[in-house]
């Protein structure tokens, strides 16, 4: 283990306090062990692009990471809230085969190509309705405004939230990602109050579920309900899982992409007037670059089936490894100048949507997003800047999201 990295003290408060600008410590963890034994936490975190690569596409590794919540929490806890961890746990992107692709399967039956490429005109109409509202006159909060909004509503949208009860919903899952997203000591400070949360989701989706096995509406919910393949549907706890991960997976990656995606064009002003200069030539690569420079999603965690050689390193059976995909996707190696913010770069596969058999179902969906956001941003607020330059990210492990976005506009 390098003397330097134990002696920083950022390396403590890595998971707790220094999550607003990681990537020095990305840079010196990747440089001086990129394979790391991360103490405070009792795993291991990984940060070069090859490792990341290899590892999300090997088997050796179970994508079961309910033990990182397990052992970050006091044992009469875990008791208590033993309905969310079971609950997280059948999260599509927490399972291994057969589940994996049994319910991989159910849902690609559901959330097919052409049922989200029909949601273009709509996303389009709820952009520009988003925009509509964005103030001339003061600062205004493009997060809370525009970036939140749209994604929230697609998703509702998809699944077939009431209206009345999107906000409602939004909040309880919000309350349950703050839990799933965080590490460490702070993770006991957001269980019980998930719990809490899961309880409202569930008794919202009994009654949605129950509705839709009497009368099937045009609608996700309604798809992964009718959803069958070689004799199999999803049981109501799969359903109940299948949402809540759907909502979270699809609000926070694309309102961070598009946030994140808006920050980064307003601080680089030459690839900002590039863009409105060739927006259709260059809008794939903004999407692309975005995702890469800023990763909303910043995490894939693994368990180690078993003892082997990795990186250099001998993970042991049981062991945690965190691939941070934040640090891959600014790996010097794989990307020339990975801190400077280039639209025009030959993007050589990101890892923002992560790798292999757990690859974002939603990939899709949120670069179409991102698109139709960045492309109506360009169009309708060509002087807009940034009004702070003091922006606060959140601290969190598994996201890489501002908490607000001040801008002006003229």
């Amino acid at each position: 283990m390098s003397l330097s990295l134990i002696a920083e003290p950022d390396y403590y408060l890595f998971c707790e306090e220094r999550l607003g600008n990681p990537y020095p410590l990305f840079d010196r963890l990747r440089a001086e062990e990129p394979v790391h034994w991360c103490e405070p936490m009792k795993l291991w975190l990984v940060t070069g692009y090859d490792d990341c690569f290899a590892g999300l596409k090997d088997e050796r590794f179970s994508s079961d990471r309910t033990d990182m919540y397990v052992q970050a929490l006091p044992e009469e806890m875990c008791i208590r809230v033993q309905p969310l961890l079971d609950h997280v746990s059948k999260w599509i992107q927490l399972t291994d085969e057969p589940d994996h692709t049994r319910l991989r399967k159910l849902v690609n039956l559901a959330f097919t190509p052409r049922m989200i490429q029909q949601l273009k005109p709509r996303i389009e109409v709820l952009v520009d309705a988003l925009l509509d509202d964005v103030s001339v006159d003061e600062p205004t909060d493009l997060i809370a405004k525009f970036c939140g909004p749209l994604p929230a509503t697609v998703i509702c949208e998809m699944l077939g939230i009431p209206v009345a009860e999107r906000d409602a919903f939004r909040l309880m899952t919000e309350r349950v990602m703050h839990f799933s997203t965080a590490g460490g000591p702070r993770l006991k400070n957001h269980a019980e109050d998930a719990a809490e949360a899961l309880k409202g989701l569930i008794d919202m989706f009994e009654r949605l579920i129950a509705e839709r096995r009497t009368t099937a509406k045009d609608d996700l919910l309604s798809a992964l309900v009718r959803a069958e393949t070689d004799g199999e549907r999803l049981s109501n706890e799969e359903l109940y899982a299948m949402c809540v991960f759907v909502f979270l997976a699809g609000h926070e990656t694309t309102t961070n992409g598009i946030a994140s995606g808006v920050l980064a064009l307003l601080q680089h002003p030459d690839q900002f007037a590039a863009l409105k200069g060739d927006v259709d030539g260059l809008m794939r690569g903004t999407v692309e670059e975005a995702l890469r420079y800023e990763s909303p999603v910043t995490r894939a965690v693994r368990k180690a089936r078993e003892d082997f050689d990795f990186g250099g390193k001998t993970i042991k059976a049981g062991q945690l490894v965190v691939f941070l995909l934040g640090a891959a996707n600014r790996d010097p190696k794989q990307f020339p100048e990975p801190a400077k913010f280039d639209i025009r770069r030959e993007i050589k596969r990101h890892l923002a949507f992560g790798f292999g058999a757990h690859f974002c179902l939603g990939a899709v969906l949120a670069r179409m997003e991102m698109e139709i956001a960045f492309r109506a941003f360009v169009r309708r607020q060509p002087n807009v800047k940034l009004a702070t330059e003091a922006l606060a990210w959140k601290p969190t492990m598994g996201i890489r999201a501002l908490v607000k976005l001040p801008v002006s506009v003229s």
